[in-house]
């Protein structure tokens, strides 16, 4: 009798185990026709860097408009080069950066890079607009999947390995894996294939937003070009797709508003806005309907209205630090002073010193579109690294840019962030998945499908729990690297996984943000 229960037990253990007979995963069917845009490997299972993807590279099939070109190309080439230009001094401070101030592009540094290798800074750009190119839409979801891919194989990184992850972003991306776990156990579907979900409602049941509410760093800024250059001519959609872009990794609404304020400067500029337009005090009150009549929380309307024009600069107040609002006002100060040359705005952001990368960037998104491409140093945008991969994605970006039309947007409601698993419908959970015992950090009241005119305001997360680590300014802080100890790869690969926060994943690569080395000589702003 024994023996037949054991049985009927494993016969049952087995039935449980099996996957549904609708299993052909229909629903994660998925792949760009883009081929160089996938995720490849060489035969000796090393990832095919950006540079090692152009000979498949092909053009879009139709005409492009040069001067709208130029000006996508010249913000994605600016963010590059404003990463590239600051990366081998990042966590300099000012001080260092006064007695030795960047004049040119280096290698070497911080990193141990090659002049004119990019950071996490562009490599998370070209993920995004590799999303919006492949999806040929908004898919906050896709975008998720190759920030992963960037954080587990080096995906779209100059080296191959991921490295210089932010510390938010770090845990809103290992937020996400769990999320994609907790899915795929419940939908029976194997955890590989989710990465190419396609199906509809699947994708509106996934919560997207991966991060606490109240994580404001410059992460979520640093990588914003691609959304308003592909949605310009919607200017609505190109300011809220911003600021959801940068709030699926950082939830706080300081995050949200300020890539809706600055997703709205580099929409307009592609609009032939002037630079008085631009940097108008009024700016947003003359375009609130860009902003769907919603306001700007209190710290981005203040730089909206103009604090960042101090002519003092650094001596007035303004910080490359890693806090978003810090760097929101340093980047439209470089902007503002830089007397319309990119060369001394992008190099005037770079000495401001600490994040000096992230800084160069942000001002790099705004002041290439502004300026274009064919104003842009010669002498440094031609020793960007992958610099033709970066042309290609422009040009496609305006290409299907150019011929999207308005959908209906696939996010889940305002209050929908609780984990993936939660949300997911009891007929196909699966019996040994304990979908209870999954950690609750937001509330789940349902999903909708609306469009993007009609929609509410679903990018709030306040209601979430509250939580004890709050990243308000002065708690952005981790210590000044010793610089000679990480000046190459091989040294960095080398780092003790035990001197590094315990959310660090030592495997995909080395984090700027978690590494704390304490030293009291510089404490700097940077957890983005």
């Amino acid at each position: 009798m024994e023996k037949i229960q054991n049985s009927l037990k494993q016969f049952k253990a087995h039935i449980l185990r099996k996957p549904l007979k609708r299993a052909n995963h229909s629903s994660c069917q998925f792949q760009t026709e883009k081929k160089w845009l996938r995720l490849q490997y060489h035969a000796n299972y090393h990832i095919k860097k950006p540079d090692e993807l152009e000979n498949g590279m092909e053009d879009p099939p139709g005409l492009i408009d040069e001067k709208l070109l130029d000006k996508t190309f010249g913000s994605l080439i600016g963010l590059a080069l404003g990463d590239a230009l600051g990366a081998h001094v990042e966590f300099r401070p000012h001080e260092y950066l006064l007695l030795n101030p960047v004049k040119d592009l280096e290698g070497g540094g911080t990193w141990g890079l090659k002049k004119g290798q990019f950071t996490d800074d562009a490599s998370m750009a070209l993920c995004l607009g590799i999303s919006l190119v492949a999806r040929r839409d908004f898919i906050p979801y896709d975008q998720l999947v190759r920030y992963k891919w960037w954080f587990e194989h080096g995906y779209m990184s100059s080296t191959g390995h991921c490295f210089d992850i932010g510390a938010a972003t770090s845990q809103s991306l290992q937020e996400f894996i769990h999320r994609q776990t907790v899915f795929a156990k419940s939908y029976r579907i194997p955890l590989k294939k989710l990465d190419y979900l396609s199906d509809p409602s699947l994708l509106q049941n996934f919560s997207v937003y991966c991060s606490k509410s109240d994580v404001a760093g410059n992460g979520a800024l640093m990588r914003l070009a691609p959304v308003p250059l592909f949605f310009y001519k919607h200017p609505q959609e190109a300011t809220e797709f911003s600021g959801y872009s940068g709030q699926i990794t950082h939830g706080d609404n300081k995050a949200y508003d300020a890539c809706r304020y600055y997703g709205a400067l580099i929409c307009a500029t592609l609009n032939d806005y002037t630079k008085e337009q631009l940097l108008d005090k009024d700016f947003y009150k003359k375009h609130k309907s860009w902003f769907g009549n919603k306001p700007l929380c209190e710290e981005i309307k203040q730089i909206a209205e103009g604090s960042y024009k101090k002519k003092g600069g650094y001596q007035d107040g303004i910080r490359g630090k890693g806090y978003i609002v810090n760097a929101l006002e340093a980047a439209l100060w470089a902007f503002w002073s830089d007397n319309n040359s990119f060369e001394q705005g992008v190099l005037a952001a770079i000495n401001l010193g600490d994040d000096t990368d992230t800084t160069a960037a942000i001002y790099g998104q705004l002041a290439g579109a502004y300026y274009g491409y064919k104003k842009l140093p010669k002498k440094w945008v031609n020793q960007v690294y992958a610099n033709k991969f970066i042309l290609n994605l422009s040009k496609w970006i305006v290409y299907e840019g150019e011929n999207w039309k308005q959908t209906d947007v696939i996010l889940p409601s305002s209050q929908c962030t609780a984990d993936a698993g939660n949300s997911v419908p009891i007929e196909h959970q699966i019996l040994d998945v304990n979908i209870e015992s999954v950690p609750l950090t937001h509330r789940n009241s349902g999903n909708k499908t609306v469009p993007i005119g009609k929609q509410i305001r679903r990018h709030s997360i306040l209601d979430v729990e509250n939580s004890n680590n709050h990243l308000i300014s002065n708690q952005y802080t981790v210590s000044q690297f010793n610089l000679n100890e990480i000046s190459s790869l091989k040294a960095r690969e080398q780092i003790s996984a035990s001197k590094l926060s315990p959310v660090y994943r030592p495997s995909p690569g080395i984090s700027r943000k978690q590494y704390n080395r304490k030293s009291p000589r510089n404490e700097m702003n940077a957890a983005n």
